[in-house]
């Protein structure tokens, strides 16, 4: 049955380390300790007490996410988390199997590395997921009573805009899922879910990204709790860490047709605990969920299944986390994730290089909020060139010809910075201050030096003190002041509207921003508060 074994006495106890077949058993007994042993703290036993752990666990990926050049690493990282105590835990990217019979392919990478080179088009993922929305999310929302209160029908325009913000009651998320759960969306994931599954899961973990995953999310648990009822569902994900521990805790009970546990932030070590306690916490949520605040664990992400997305592939992977800048006022990650830490690149990276390498043509993209020069060179010496990769950064002085040359020669193709706003207004609201001159100097050294360089430039219209025209016209001269200098092929400009997130600064202190507290509305599934202005009717 086993492969391989070891023992280690550690404290007059008996530690357990099963290598395993992804059917076999793992021989343990979990007691919390205060000090756990150095090897695998998740296990304990004594000689007189070992007991067989036959916890599975299955980690779902809903539609809709308009990625499909990789594995996610969020449910990466914990699969290879559970896998490292012994715990039996695979990956279902149901997003990825329902985008690849139906979008374009991507035959090769082009100039950008990471997701900008997607194909366009009439199979484009946007229009796939046009497609999902309308055929599928506003098709339940339609058929469900909660929306004949208002006097007026509900445009198909507006309908979309609050599935992909959120703005919906629990009601009306709970009752399309129903109705979503029973419709061809539910046979579809009941299908996939019986014939990949050969055992019962104890533990189903569905990983969010955003808002507009919430109402399939929600139809996937009806499904599981249909043929699995003894299974704890767990959600997390970066969307449930943006509605943050405080909003769903406010209202558990409401929030049951979903998931018995709910997980915010990095949450290795918290899914192992989980699986640990899976039985007595099924048990205690049946009347009322939970929400915990995840921890994590460093580990090297595991990645299965690699068939179900495009090919050449994008491995993703990370080597800190929480941002080293950490004072935009629009941004929620120190919030969310903390000081920024720095993780072991031979464990965070490396690994990831290593898997990438041996599958010709593949990439790495750096998952890091920001990665400082002086990291960027830390990787540089990880990768080796081994893979062409990418890494997002903030402009910077000490981004030379110097140290970009030797980044290149590592394998970076592709250096996404975050400019933001050159409007000085936008810029001083934001907290985040950096000259056209700066702007300018990176670009010409970029073009000047020896081995290519592709850039993307992160841009924000829409803050609520801008001038529109003014906006518009500012972004006009970012866009034209790279194009002119890299061209159309290498350079990029990421445009992104301004949304107000509520774990934001300026969503805690919003006058401060000229926005009026009395204008927001925030809804229980939102990330992302709305602002009167954007209400349609």
């Amino acid at each position: 049955i086993f492969r391989a074994a070891h023992m280690i006495i550690h404290d007059s106890s008996l530690t357990c380390h099963w290598h395993h077949s992804r059917r076999g058993l793992t021989v343990t007994k979990y007691q919390p300790q205060a000090h756990p042993c150095a090897i695998h703290p998740c296990w304990h036993a004594t000689l007189h007490s070992l007991t067989i752990m036959t916890t599975k666990s299955i980690l779902l990926i809903p539609p809709f996410i308009k990625y499909n050049a990789g594995p996610l690493l969020g449910p990466s990282l914990l699969q290879s988390a559970a896998r490292s105590c012994g715990y039996s835990c695979d990956v279902i990217d149901l997003n990825a199997m329902y985008i690849q019979p139906r979008a374009a392919k991507r035959i090769v990478t082009g100039k950008f590395v990471g997701d900008h080179d997607k194909p366009k088009g009439p199979r484009s993922l946007a229009s796939v997921e046009n497609e999902f929305t309308n055929t599928h999310l506003i098709s339940a929302l339609e058929q469900t009573q909660s929306f004949n209160k208002y006097s007026e029908p509900i445009s198909i325009k507006e309908l979309t805009r609050r599935v992909k913000y959120g703005f919906l009651t629990h009601d009306q998320i709970a009752n399309a899922s129903i109705i979503l759960a029973e419709q061809q969306f539910g046979c579809y994931v009941k299908d996939i879910l019986t014939r990949r599954v050969s055992e019962p899961p104890d533990v189903i973990g569905v990983s969010l990204l955003h808002s507009g995953q919430v109402i399939p999310a929600a139809a996937i648990t009806n499904v599981i709790r249909k043929i699995w009822p003894q299974a704890l569902v767990v959600w997390g994900g970066p969307h449930i860490s943006g509605l943050g521990k405080e909003t769903i805790a406010k209202d558990l009970h409401a929030r049951h047709f979903a998931a018995d546990v709910f997980v915010t932030g990095h949450a290795e070590e918290t899914f192992v605990w989980i699986l640990d306690e899976a039985k007595s916490l099924k048990q205690a949520t049946s009347d009322l969920p939970v929400v915990l605040k995840g921890k994590s664990k460093v580990v090297s992400p595991t990645f299965d299944d690699l068939t179900v997305y495009d090919v050449p592939l994008t491995f993703p992977a990370q080597s800190t986390i929480g941002c080293a800048y950490g004072r935009c006022s629009y941004c929620t990650y120190p919030n969310i994730e903390g000081k920024p830490q720095k993780l072991d690149l031979l464990t965070s990276v490396g690994s990831v290089v290593d898997q990438a390498e041996r599958l010709p043509g593949s990439t790495l993209s750096m998952k890091d909020s920001l990665v400082t020069p002086m990291r960027l060179i830390e990787l540089a010496d990880c990768i080796q060139n081994k893979v062409r990769w990418s890494a997002c950064t903030k402009l910077s002085r000490r981004l030379d010809t110097s140290r970009l040359t030797q980044l290149t020669e590592s394998g970076l193709a592709t250096l996404e910075v975050g400019l933001e706003s050159l409007l000085p207004e936008s810029q001083r609201m934001i907290n985040k201050i950096q000259p056209l001159s700066t702007y300018e100097e990176f670009l010409n050294t970029v073009a000047d030096l020896p081995h290519e360089l592709s850039v993307v430039v992160n841009y924000m219209i829409g803050f609520p003190w801008e001038d529109p025209e003014a906006a518009q016209s500012k972004l006009n001269e970012a866009e034209t002041l790279l194009q002119g200098i890299l061209g159309k092929n290498r350079g990029l400009i990421e445009l992104n509207r301004f949304e107000l997130e509520r774990l934001a600064p300026m969503a805690k202190f919003p006058e401060a921003f000229g926005i009026d507290p009395s204008r927001i509305r925030a809804w229980p599934w939102a990330s992302v508060l709305e602002m009167e202005k954007s209400i349609e009717r």
